[in-house]
């Protein structure tokens, strides 16, 4: 290459095209004559710059190819959540351990990349400005957009691992692979547009900034199907139905694309670019449309599921994991969720305060719609919970499920939207339902421990016989519930045992004489070891015998 060559021999080559040049502009401007001699000068001339402008191009394009540079390693450093949650009818696809995500971090350095080797561009400049000069600006600019598109086209497929899908493709695509693909869709169109065409931009500009409108036209020529393939891409997923586990990757992609307007119009701010900064445009507002009617269905799917059955064991329900779970990843998309909800309104039953201490998150149209989603979600639970045939276990399961919803706001950045009052009123909602619980399984069992002063001895045997049996009936069908959260189950156990295990033993104390040793089945502390086996959701209870005195 003439660049490899050094400095001094790339002057002479230019000089002596310089020379020819000039001895053809000499020759133009020269009346015509028929000289034979002149002719052949003429023709040998226009040759030789044929031949030299050949060689530029192909110099050209070997330069480019030989000193491009892509953009390295750290500037692609995104994190990636963990598993995705996965809707399906039943919502058993969900565990707690697969959302606790981490933020994306954000692109690594400047936007300023390098993407031809600085030494170059002065030859590739010079180059630029003999073509020019000679009439064969087209051909510059045509090897050029093709170098530069190829790299581009390269830097895509091998270095994002972005492929180019038809919408036939998008429309077919299994779940899995398709979300894998929208999550890797916001990350590239992000770099592509904020690091690599901005970086691309200046290099057309540094190159052919002299050529005015040769660098916006080369620009959006090598830019142009790579814009456009992203951008269908996004079409294509916004024609599919808008099912509830799409709205995180629906949100992550509307996001993206209203951040990126404002770099769009700057790269593509003439006229020459506009169908692609229209074509931009429009694919965001098509993405909000999309992710708006995906967050309403989410909530209609929520306040629309029925169950035939009762849930096994009044646990934790897999609709309430999900929804909870799901609600955790929301608040990094707050921006966006309050800008696309702004005009939607929605019942929200805490009004509006003002204070220091309430946040204006609480309030924000976002806000709003959490809450209004968690009340669905309670409708539907209050509709499971009338399957249960006792009022213990419905109980158990509304206090479980309230908990619950009130741990994952208090120990998440859900606290900041649902607010402290939205989580007193629900603390004094799940105490209520233990309340209701104790009160509906243990009032019957315990008034058979109240004696009157002329009971006889029989009596009082009969009422320790009936206590025990009543007793055993609640360990056999209480050791299969639920209650999963430790701190909750263990205070739970301490309730109930301070209220079974005083009454037992007051009852005892006062009557032991009369009863007889032989007559009691269970001391005060068979009882309270046997209540610590309630809740823990035993195959099979554990054998009563064990702890009957002999």
């Amino acid at each position: 290459m003439i660049f490899e060559a050094g400095v001094s021999i790339a002057d002479q080559f230019f000089q002596a095209l310089h020379d020819v040049q000039t001895l053809l502009l000499g020759f133009t401007a020269l009346p015509i004559r028929t000289n034979k001699k002149e002719k052949d000068v003429y023709n040998q001339a226009a040759v030789v710059l044929d031949i030299a402008m050949f060689r530029l191009e192909k110099e050209l394009c070997d330069v480019l190819n030989q000193y491009k540079q892509h953009v390295q390693p750290q500037y692609l450093s995104v994190s990636s959540r963990g598993k995705d949650i996965i809707y399906d009818e039943s919502f058993v696809s969900l565990d707690d351990v697969v959302v606790e995500a981490t933020d994306d971090q954000q692109i690594l350095g400047s936007n300023n990349v390098v993407l031809l080797d600085p030494l170059v561009i002065p030859h590739i400049k010079a180059i630029a400005k003999a073509m020019f000069a000679c009439d064969y600006g087209q051909a510059f600019r045509e090897a050029f957009i093709t170098v530069r598109r190829d790299a581009l086209d390269e830097y895509m497929s091998t270095t994002l691992e972005m492929e180019r899908y038809s919408c036939v493709d998008v429309l077919g695509m299994q779940w899995e692979d398709l979300n894998c693909e929208m999550r890797k869709w916001t990350k590239v169109l992000k770099i592509v547009t904020q690091v690599y065409l901005a970086s691309e931009k200046q290099l057309c500009d540094k190159i052919l900034g002299d050529f005015e409108p040769s660098s916006a036209a080369c620009f959006v020529e090598i830019s142009k199907d790579t814009v456009l393939s992203l951008l269908a891409f996004g079409e294509a997923v916004s024609l599919r139905s808008c099912q509830p586990e799409m709205l995180e990757r629906f949100l992550g992609m509307y996001e993206v694309s209203a951040e990126l307007l404002l770099d769009v119009d700057n790269l593509f701010g003439d006229e020459t670019g506009s169908f692609l900064r229209m074509a931009f445009h429009e694919l965001a507002k098509t993405l909000a449309d999309r992710t708006v009617a995906t967050f309403l269905k989410f909530k209609n799917a929520i306040a629309s599921d029925e169950s035939t059955r009762a849930f096994s064991g009044g646990g934790i329900h897999h609709l309430t994991r999900y929804v909870m779970n799901y609600l955790k990843l929301l608040p990094e998309y707050k921006d966006a969720l309050n800008t696309l909800l702004e005009n939607i309104q929605v019942d929200d039953s805490i009004p509006e305060k003002t204070g220091q201490d309430i946040l204006p998150s609480t309030f924000s149209p976002m806000a709003r719609h959490l809450r209004s989603i968690v009340t669905a979600l309670e409708s539907t639970l209050e509709r499971k919970a009338q399957l249960y045939a006792g009022e213990p276990l419905k109980y158990i399961f509304l206090m479980n499920n309230c908990h619950y919803m009130v741990q994952k706001v208090k120990t998440s950045e859900l606290r900041h939207f649902f607010g402290d009052e939205w989580i007193r009123k629900h603390i004094a909602s799940y105490q209520h339902n233990v309340t209701n619980y104790e009160r509906a399984t243990w009032s019957s069992v315990l008034s058979l421990l109240k004696e009157n002063n002329n009971d006889s001895v029989s009596t009082l045997r009969e009422r320790c016989r009936l206590f025990c049996v009543a007793f055993d009936d609640v360990y056999k069908n209480q050791t299969r519930w639920s209650v999963p959260d430790p701190e909750l189950r263990d205070d739970l156990h301490i309730s109930t045992s301070v209220k079974v295990v005083q009454s037992y033993r007051g009852f005892l104390a006062r009557n032991a004489t009369k009863i007889g040793e032989k007559h009691v089945r269970y001391t005060c502390e068979d009882i309270e070891s046997l209540l610590l086996d309630l809740f823990e959701c035993l195959p099979s209870p554990r054998s009563l015998r064990t702890s009957r005195r002999r």
